[in-house]
């Protein structure tokens, strides 16, 4: 789902019972990742076919751009917080 936050176009992704906040344009060539799939706990792009390992956003081999920007998602009991200072990639747990 595209949302807009804090002045920024964002990616929310339902990855199994968990949910992920991505950067929405793919780090290639700017491709809105809206407009792909997700399979596997990875987002695909609708351009290239790369393809984006939600845990780490990690690209697909084969490729060689920086990963995709994921951020984590609290779901609270008035909707849901983006923590945009927390790359997924940083948190230990």
């Amino acid at each position: 789902m595209p949302v807009t936050a804090g002045g920024h176009h964002w990616l929310l992704v339902r990855d199994g019972a968990r949910i992920v906040a991505a950067e929405r344009a793919c780090p290639h060539e700017g491709a809105d990742l809206a407009l792909g799939r997700c399979a596997g706990g990875r987002l695909l792009c609708p351009r290239h076919l790369a393809s984006f390992d939600l845990r780490d956003g990690s690209v697909s081999p084969g490729w060689s751009f920086r990963a995709l920007r994921l951020f984590a998602v609290e779901t609270v009991s008035d909707g849901l917080w983006l923590r945009l200072g927390d790359s997924v990639r940083k948190q230990t747990s």
